[in-house]
């Protein structure tokens, strides 16, 4: 499969500008041959809560609709999060990232199971509380969103779950870089399956001050190697080809699995 991950900008709260630019994207992506497109974390969003609330109670608007429709036009399976909310479920919006396939069908989502308490999420947005993988025509595929990096149990249960790529979407500002590419090429090196990143670049005001993304976005295989990276700092489509063959070589390599002693911890 040919994988595309959109390293983008995002309009703080101004949903419609921000689709259009996505449209773009896949537009791209489809015309460079990917078969899949991967966009940041709240790619179509950002984080001011409360606009965003606002908007999302909107009737004339809906997020998967108008992200179902883009992946249908282009022929492309799409994914990212962005906030959902639906006032049945939670009184807080979600996090949740959305696996769509090419004819515009959700294959499956995931809601951000841990909240970044540096930032007071939790005060705005409902935790998930499971982990997801999904069987897809190229093969099994894991979500995961931001903070999740930092925790490398999160990371083993989709690999235990059999996922061979895992999807991760992102907003990772700096100072906060070399913990970013570090970790993502830890958990592809350590779990031996693909990992593709998307990472948001930009300004964003948040009431906590000023942020700036930094990008770095990448696709890495089981080994841990770059197969494709994003520059820092600007607005960037890149493009990998992915076996998932691979996988099995690097564990047929080194058995991690096989050896594992999880009576011992």
């Amino acid at each position: 499969m040919r994988i595309a991950v959109a390293q983008m900008k995002t309009h703080t709260a101004d949903f419609r500008r921000n689709l259009c630019e996505a449209e773009t994207y896949a537009a791209r992506a489809r015309e460079g041959g990917a078969d899949m497109l991967l966009f940041p974390e709240m790619f179509l969003s950002g984080f001011d809560y409360e606009k965003n609330l606002k908007f999302l109670k909107k009737p004339d608007f809906s997020i998967e609709g108008e992200l179902a429709r883009i992946a249908r036009e282009n022929k492309i399976w799409l994914c990212g999060s962005n906030p959902h909310f639906n006032p049945s479920d939670s009184e807080r919006p979600f996090n949740r990232m959305t696996l769509f396939d090419a004819d515009g069908r959700t294959a499956a989502f995931y809601d951000k199971v841990h909240l970044f308490g540096l930032f007071r999420e939790d005060r705005h947005v409902g935790a998930g509380s499971k982990t997801t993988v999904v069987d897809t025509p190229f093969g099994r595929i894991g979500l995961a969103i931001c903070y999740d990096l930092r925790f490398p149990e999160l990371f083993r249960r989709l690999a235990l779950d059999g996922a061979k790529l895992v999807l991760f979407c992102a907003c990772f500002p700096y100072p906060r870089q070399e913990h970013f590419t570090t970790l993502v090429r830890a958990r592809a090196m350590e779990n031996q399956y693909w990992l593709a990143a998307a990472n948001r670049v930009g300004d964003e005001l948040l009431s906590s001050g000023p942020l700036r993304y930094f990008g770095a976005s990448a696709v890495l295989d089981p080994w841990g190697e770059y197969s494709a990276k994003a520059p820092t700092d600007e607005e960037s489509l890149i493009f990998a080809d992915i076996s998932l063959d691979e996988v099995d070589k690097s564990r047929r390599h080194i058995d991690v699995f096989a050896d594992r002693r999880p009576e011992a911890y």
